[in-house]
């Protein structure tokens, strides 16, 4: 299920807990947390489905609405 609204990071030991509007929790084990850099997650993105595959796919739907709206 991808992130709905708003996100909100909690550090929780060494992992980070990504907490979306529905109350939907994702657990990044170790992501950056001691460098302090914020994850920027396309809430379309669903992070129980491989990543790579819906990145392809949203920028391929984001390039056609791009094409259809400057035509």
């Amino acid at each position: 299920m991808p992130a709905i609204g708003k996100i909100t990071a909690t550090r929780v030991g060494d992992d980070m807990v990504y907490t979306d509007e529905s109350g939907a929790s994702y657990m990044l084990p170790g992501y950056a947390v001691e460098t302090g850099i914020e994850l920027d997650i396309d809430p379309r993105i669903d992070l129980t489905q491989p990543i790579w595959e819906q990145v392809k796919r949203l920028d391929a739907e984001d390039r056609r609405v791009a094409e259809a709206t400057a035509a």
